[in-house]
């Protein structure tokens, strides 16, 4: 898996914990303890009903391509020196849309539901990413 030169999220009390567990390669998201949702990115309340009670739970890291779109050229942007990118809405097995990166890729594995697992892309010592790959590799 290649490294990508990007601008990195800013981590706020509210993600702070989505962040950290990416960092131990063990992703969370907030499941609403009223409606039993999941949901992306990180917030105070559900996005489905509104609710404030709420648990961190861990990810399965199984889902599949949503949407996609591939960069091949970013002249003059944080990109240029990456290209190609796979560019990915997944939806998670637990439900919610998250837009990442798909890594070592084939030209059959880059389609609209196809199955990915999630993997980890430690950047530096405060961030890790939690990027796709191909569910058969």
């Amino acid at each position: 898996m290649k490294h990508i030169t990007r601008p990195l999220p800013t981590i706020t009390p509210d993600n702070e914990e989505f962040w950290r567990s990416t960092k131990a390669h063990a992703a969370k998201l907030q499941r609403c303890n009223v409606c039993a949702h999941f949901w992306y990115y990180p917030g105070p309340v559900c996005h489905h009903c509104g609710a404030q009670d709420w648990t961190w739970t861990p990810l399965s890291g199984v889902g599949t391509i949503y949407s996609y779109s591939v960069l091949e050229r970013a002249k003059g942007n944080p990109y240029e020196n990456d290209v190609p990118i796979a560019i990915v809405l997944v939806r998670l097995e637990e439900g919610p849309v998250i837009m990442s990166n798909l890594f070592d890729y084939g030209s059959t594995d880059l389609a609209i539901g196809a199955a990915v697992q999630m993997t980890y892309e430690d950047v530096n010592d405060e961030v890790t990413l939690a990027v796709f790959v191909p569910a058969h590799r």
